[in-house]
């Protein structure tokens, strides 16, 4: 039977272009999207834009347009930055559509006729940047937002509250033992800094208009976390979804689940999302929440810092194999993460270009020398292969693993290992000064075929790179575990350029 995977972005909010940090996120989500495929899963990859709220309100309205218009245009651009990128999404989901908007309202109505939800008021510290609100004790020192250090302001009006509080003691509970959160040392912050204060959630405004109606009171929208966080939920009542809610999200269900977001939204998605869920009769999420890009100095990026960095602009210039490598290999998954230019020039050329383009480059080379380009026969292995293959084995076994505890930059320096140990392996073996020894054909073959493999490992990663591997070795079967270990024995290489060139 086949194994299924579900993973998903967060939704991203089009009030301005993304930025690096986005890139990041989307990244990952697409490495191990492509990885489970590679294993054989069937999977159901979820992006999208969380489009109501306050502050698109308010940036249309400065705009002069209206809120969809606006919001639009800002989502074609994200649509154009995964493609550039390589992001193999299923499902772009905006809740602005009109699947979305019915599922949230009927859930709504579900929720209020279960007792989840009462009215009343709310008067608290609401930050309009995270379209949050916090408590005194939550507020920095300085009276500002704990999560982006903007300026918050005191209001009070009618709302609808979720009745949060009364799971308070369950996803403590669920937070330490179940699992639903990576890394583990976060579930302590979240327990020490919200759920000790934590208090029912409102989830209606009605002093603005941009959102989603309830159908039980015209005045109130509903408040935009409710909204988006169900995105996970909708995204599979749409027609061309391949599973149901109920196939996911079902208490029995065996469908693997990965949600990956960036630190600063844990709090919504690992205490009030298991939450609604647990109302809805759903099972828990999996969720991993990564680290921040910071400059190579630490410092944090941000608009009103004037330090974002626009990863089309990367793209490029570098190409997005190097841009996508860099992501997962320098930043330590669950930590912050430094890049700069300088950086990213360091990691192509020390490792993409010195390493894995060069050890391509020499291989292919010595083939069409010695035998016209054709890949020849391999024959007895030596020590120092037999050697290798144990190497090989153990390489996967370590790969998967690492892919399977979410240590995404522990996997690809696991395989620029091995790529360093196949250049030993050439500066070892000396085919160069075998010209007329038998055992130069068994070298070649061998190293074609561990060229091969780590191609398909990294292909995941360097997904242009991998497409000119396969191209020159003429395979047409790619993407998939079973071709490992594939004999090109015969095959006619075609000409490949140097994959990576130096900076």
């Amino acid at each position: 039977m086949t194994k299924k995977f579900y993973i998903s972005t967060p939704i991203y909010y089009p009030n301005a272009k993304l930025h690096i940090g986005h890139a990041y996120t989307t990244t990952l989500a697409d490495y191990v999207n492509r990885y489970k495929k590679f294993r054989g899963y069937e999977t159901y990859f979820v992006t999208g834009s969380d489009e109501h709220g306050q502050k698109i309100e308010d940036k249309a309205k400065e705009s002069g347009e209206s809120p969809l218009v606006f919001v639009t245009k800002i989502i074609n651009t994200f649509k154009d930055l995964w493609k550039d990128l390589g992001i193999d999404y299923d499902h772009f989901i905006r809740t602005t559509d009109k699947t979305h908007i019915n599922y949230v309202k009927t859930n709504f109505s579900l929720l209020l006729d279960k007792g989840y939800i009462y009215k009343g008021y709310y008067e608290g510290w609401y930050c309009k940047s995270d379209e949050a609100f916090f408590t005194n004790s939550q507020l920095t020192k300085e009276h500002k937002c704990p999560e982006c250090g903007n300026s918050v302001e005191l209001l009070k009006e009618e709302s609808y509250f979720l009745k949060i509080t009364d799971f308070k003691k369950w996803i403590k509970q669920a937070l330490k033992h179940d699992d639903i959160l990576f890394p583990h040392h976060r579930v302590s912050e979240l327990i020490n800094n919200f759920i000790t204060d934590l208090q029912d959630l409102s989830i209606t405004r009605t002093t603005f208009k941009w959102g989603i109606p309830i159908t039980e009171d015209k005045n109130h929208i509903v408040y935009v976390w409710l909204d988006a966080l169900q995105n996970y939920l909708s995204t599979l009542t749409y027609k061309d979804a391949p599973w149901s809610v109920d196939d996911v999200w079902g208490v029995d269900s065996d469908v693997e689940i990965l949600q990956i977001i960036g630190k600063e939204i844990t709090r919504f998605h690992a205490i009030y999302w298991p939450i609604i869920l647990k109302m809805l009769n759903y099972r828990e999420p999996k969720i991993l929440a990564h680290g921040w890009i910071v400059t190579d100095k630490g410092e944090k990026m941000s608009k009103s810092k004037g330090n974002v960095v626009d990863p089309s602009l990367l793209i490029n210039k570098y190409g997005r194999d190097s841009l996508r490598f860099f992501l997962i290999n320098n930043i330590i998954t669950g930590e912050d993460g430094k890049f700069s230019e300088n950086l990213l020039i360091e990691n192509i050329n020390g490792l993409l270009v010195n390493k894995f383009s060069n050890l391509i480059s020499r291989t292919d080379s010595m083939v069409k020398k010695y035998f016209d380009g054709i890949v020849p026969n391999g024959g007895k292995l030596s020590t120092l292969e037999l050697h290798l293959n144990k190497k090989t084995d153990l390489l996967l076994e370590k790969y998967y693993l690492a892919m399977d505890q979410f240590d995404f930059s522990k996997s690809t320096k696991i395989l620029i290992n091995y790529v360093e140990k196949l250049n030993h392996y050439v500066d070892q073996s000396e085919p160069w000064k075998k010209v007329d020894d038998p055992h130069l054909a068994t070298i070649l073959n061998f190293l074609i075929k561990e060229i091969f493999n780590i191609s398909s490992l990294l292909g995941s990663i360097l997904i242009d790179s991998y497409e000119e591997v396969c191209n020159w070795l003429s395979v047409t079967n790619k993407n998939h575990e079973d071709n490992l270990n594939t004999d090109f024995a015969n095959v006619k290489l075609k000409p490949i350029e140097h994959l990576f060139k130096r900076i």
